[in-house]
């Protein structure tokens, strides 16, 4: 498939339907993930990592059962690159390899740029990059369909 993602409905109310396009009224919702720490994280830092900023990220509704994986992958991607850094910083920015001694930039540093940008990209899609959160403004939720709520404020500024 061709062309740019499409924006999901949530994302579209919150940011007020910029393109004043039919909201699909039948895109699932999914249920709340819970803020326990998922077995699959056995790293401590990974741990600490879910209890310092994807647990508040659930408790505001910005992360869901649906984005489990992308939360998991962020918490273990963050231990790793901050693994990686601290290998990193043992070591010259520029080593000499081969037999020439060419000089060549530090493979730990390298593989923690790109974790990094792995992270990045996973942080994007969960709203934690300056960017993607500027476009989003968390309400309180409540037990009614995101779009009935969201149609019902519509209605009440109209």
């Amino acid at each position: 498939m061709t062309g740019r993602k499409p924006t999901p409905s949530v994302l579209k109310m919150l940011r007020n339907n910029p393109g004043r396009r039919p909201l699909n009224p039948q895109e699932p919702e999914p249920d709340a993930l819970s803020p326990d720490c998922p077995v699959e994280l056995l790293d401590e830092a990974a741990r600490a990592e879910w209890r310092r900023g994807i647990v508040p990220a659930i408790r505001g509704g910005l992360i869901t059962a649906a984005d489990r994986t992308l939360a998991i992958a962020h918490c273990d991607l963050w231990a790793t690159w901050r693994s990686q850094v601290t290998e990193a910083a043992q070591h010259a920015h520029v080593i000499a390899a081969g037999p020439n001694k060419y000089p060549m930039p530090n493979p730990a540093r390298v593989m923690a740029n790109k974790t990094l940008q792995l992270l990045a990209k996973i942080d994007s899609d969960l709203g934690f990059s300056p960017t993607s959160r500027s476009r989003v403004t968390l309400a309180a939720r409540t037990p009614q369909s995101r779009v009935d709520q969201f149609r019902r404020q519509k209605a009440e500024t109209a």
